[in-house]
């Protein structure tokens, strides 16, 4: 026995010995061209490979710079596959005898190309199906039933003599083991002509890949960041269906593992998810047979965010759901959305075969809070401002059928107790009671109040034809006698921004109706479509969208004699006038404000869409901060101010700009004028003696039109007919023999 130990040790290492000489002497570059052909043979591609290397241990052969190349059918530049090395696993008693045969690849950082035509083929297809091609159809296999062998085409009888060809089943690919290491895929779509998408950071393992049988798949994508940030896919696939990778069958589950979705955005390039974060971990199991596929399971977000926003609450999804690949048709057959613990059920189905989808679904709740869909709602800028807290109970019943972008509504949404808050609404909003009713052809609301610290808005809409282009909006908001500090907390908390820059008290007395198509439900449309009323009667107001005294005084010419910062809020100490809209455009012609300076009298235009100014006005500063300025002696005297005969300095401005960034420039036209005339406006009656000074201007047409966007508007309508003279004619005037014209200085003291 000992004998007999000897020997096997010693043919051992004569073995080992043999094995190293070999592989010192065996130079596998002389192979290149029979493992390229091997490869080609299988593949039923071309094949290139670069400088190749042989291990024994286990024995693999690695290739440089490989690549193969795509169908030529598909007329793509690219390769299907690119790899920067590629190890080739042979089986070694085969290779002893000078014969390679391939056993499983390895490919390092590949880059693959997946493109499906526009006749739904896809440039893998046909891959190690040798002899066929997409160009010749007729000599393809015919794909036949799971778990049976397919038909192969019929062939040509072998002339005699010639060696005998093998079966294409003896031909088609078939690996022990396939691994992709880091790989990047890039898929295009010519049928549903989508962009080309590219997805990086794939690692896939394929083992027991042959024809006619089952293999098992381990595909994973990890995504860039800490934590796991996994996105797994495992089961068992096969066998292969020729031709229709989609039909397929599989068996297996989908596994996400605190995937953050900003980056699961940038992986599958999803405008959907843009905008969108949190952290996305569940499970689901798929089931896929003869292209039908089913799904359940559930997901979860934690840290949502949306727009910036932190929802404050976890999103889940419980959902089952079926697939029927071919039709693109998904069907939910149940499906339950919790925003924090607020249970929304949805049914029904949807079909992606036409542009944009087709819907049919029910949305279903039962008295269920409002606080948390309202947190979703402002988060996407839709009925309330970012931060503000809703609380109230909803009941809902919604039948949604049609293209998923406008479908037609049918049911009802009632909601009750509804209370709005935020740190910008110091007094609650309420709706006490809130009632939709939808039909495909229009959303109708009740007769609702909105009352807010003893201010009550009476208010009702109807949205028509609402799945057209330019649906039609009819409301009414109607609060004789509001009180300002309320109106203000109403606008803050339905996400109104064009008055966030006042405060105040005082009271107003608001009639307007907004009717007409609009093109969107956006803030700035429906502002298109407003039209009505409001008297003004406001005290102690703030507006902090500029210094008003700054600015008067860097336009007449004092700056320096004042505070010469800027402190960017004007107070004012009474504010009354009218304003009327039309068409999103706000007018007034009597609009007063009084400052602890002086008294402005402002007419002209404001665009409530965009919130542009297109105003006039003028300053008539009192005496005593007239002379605490140096009265006449000021750079800007008879330049950009004037001074009557109280002595008082009057500056004539126009206003344009936005509500929230004004802009202030003299108005030299009005000056010219004022010292034509020889009237000027006085504290007493700032709006009085200048009613006449435009005439000249804008003539008689102009007098009677509103003042359109971007030409500033008249100060005063004018109380008697004046001779229309040409203004360059009354600028040039001004100078040699039209001095005697000119407003004399006040008298001295």
């Amino acid at each position: 026995m000992k004998k007999i130990g000897i020997a096997i040790g010693v043919i051992i290492l004569i073995v080992i010995v043999a094995v190293v000489i070999f592989a010192a002497t065996f130079d596998v570059n002389r192979y290149r061209g029979t493992i390229q052909s091997e490869l080609q043979q299988r593949l039923g591609r071309q094949v290139t490979l670069g400088e190749m290397n042989l291990k024994i241990f286990p024995p693999r052969f690695r290739v440089q710079n490989v690549a193969i190349a795509d169908d030529p059918a598909f007329n793509n530049r690219k390769p299907f596959v690119q790899a920067q090395e590629l190890d080739v696993a042979v089986k070694l008693l085969p290779l002893l005898h000078k014969s390679v045969e391939v056993d499983s690849l390895t490919l390092a950082r590949p880059s693959v190309e997946l493109i499906k035509n526009a006749h739904g083929v896809w440039n893998f297809a046909l891959l190690g199906q040798t002899g066929q091609a997409t160009q010749t159809p007729p000599a393809q296999a015919q794909p036949s039933a799971p778990g049976k062998k397919p038909t192969p085409a019929p062939q040509p009888p072998a002339s005699p003599g010639a060696p005998q060809q093998p079966s294409s089943s003896e031909q088609q690919f078939s690996l022990g083991k396939l691994v992709v290491s880091d790989g990047q895929v890039a898929l295009t779509d010519q049928q549903k002509k989508s962009p080309r998408s590219v997805y990086d950071h794939i690692d896939v393992t394929l083992t027991n890949f042959e024809p006619n049988h089952p293999f098992n798949i381990d595909a994973a994508a990890h995504l860039p960041g800490g934590g796991n940030q996994e996105v797994r896919l495992q089961g068992t696939g096969g066998p292969m269906v020729p031709g229709q990778p989609a039909a397929t069958p599989f068996h297996g589950t989908l596994n996400l593992k605190q995937v953050v979705v900003a980056g699961l955005a940038t992986f599958l390039d999803s405008p959907a998810l843009v905008n969108t974060d949190g952290i996305l971990s569940g499970q689901t199991k798929i089931s896929s047979d003869s292209g039908k596929m089913s799904a359940n399971g559930s997901m979860n977000v934690q840290n949502a965010k949306i727009h910036g926003l932190d929802l404050g609450y976890p999103v889940s999804l419980d959902y089952n759901v079926s697939d029927d690949v071919p039709q693109d048709l998904l069907t939910i057959h149940n499906a339950t959305v919790k925003l924090g613990a607020t249970p929304l059920a949805v049914s029904g189905t949807m079909n992606s075969k036409s542009t944009p989808a087709q819907i049919d679904l029910n949305l279903k709740g039962g008295n269920v809070s409002i606080a948390e869909a309202a947190r979703l709602a402002s988060a996407y800028g839709v009925a309330f401002a970012p931060g503000t807290t809703v609380t109230g109970t909803v009941n809902a019943n919604v039948q949604a059928r049609g293209a998923m972008d406008k479908p037609a509504l049918n049911g009802t949404v009632n909601a009750t107790n509804i209370q709005m808050t935020s740190k910008d609404v110091p007094q609650p909003v309420q709706v006490p009671a809130i009632n939709l009713a939808l039909t495909p052809t229009e959303v109708r609301s009740n007769n609702f109040n909105v009352t807010s610290a003893g201010t009550t808005v009476n208010t009702q809409f109807t949205m028509r034809q609402y799945t057209s282009p330019n649906p039609i909006i009819d409301a009414t908001l109607k609060a004789p006698n509001a009180q300002l500090p309320a109106v203000l907390a109403m606008a803050k908390a339905w996400g109104v921004t064009s008055l966030d820059k006042i405060t105040g008290a005082g009271t107003l007395n608001l009639d307007m109706h907004a009717v007409g198509p609009v093109k969107s439900l956006k803030q700035n449309e429906l502002m298109r479509a407003v039209n009505g009323k409001l008297n003004l009667n406001f005290n102690n107001v703030r507006y902090s969208g500029a210094d008003i005294s700054h600015e008067l005084a860097a336009i007449a010419g004092f700056l320096g004699k004042t505070a010469p910062t800027s402190k960017g809020v004007t107070d004012i100490l009474k504010m009354t006038g009218d304003i009327g809209v039309k068409s999103g455009i706000a007018q007034t012609n009597n609009l007063q404000a009084v400052l602890d300076i002086g008294t402005i009298v402002l007419a002209g235009t404001a665009d409530l869409a965009p919130q542009t100014l297109n105003m006039r006005a003028n300053a008539v500063l009192n005496k005593d901060f007239t002379q605490k300025v140096g009265g006449t002696n000021v750079g800007g005297y008879l330049q950009t101010a004037l001074a009557n005969n109280q002595g008082e300095m009057v500056i004539p401005v126009i206003i344009t700009g936005t509500f929230q960034n004004p802009k202030f420039q003299p108005d030299v036209q009005q000056v010219a004028q004022m010292r034509l005339k020889g009237v000027l406006p006085s504290a007493a009656n700032p709006a009085g003696g200048v009613s006449g000074i435009l005439g000249g201007l804008l003539g008689p047409k102009g007098q009677a039109q509103a003042a359109k966007p971007g030409q500033p508007g008249p100060v005063a309508q004018p109380a008697q007919q004046n001779p229309t003279q040409d203004a360059v004619q009354q600028v040039i005037g001004l100078f040699g023999k039209k001095k005697q014209q000119q407003q004399q200085p006040p008298p001295k003291k």
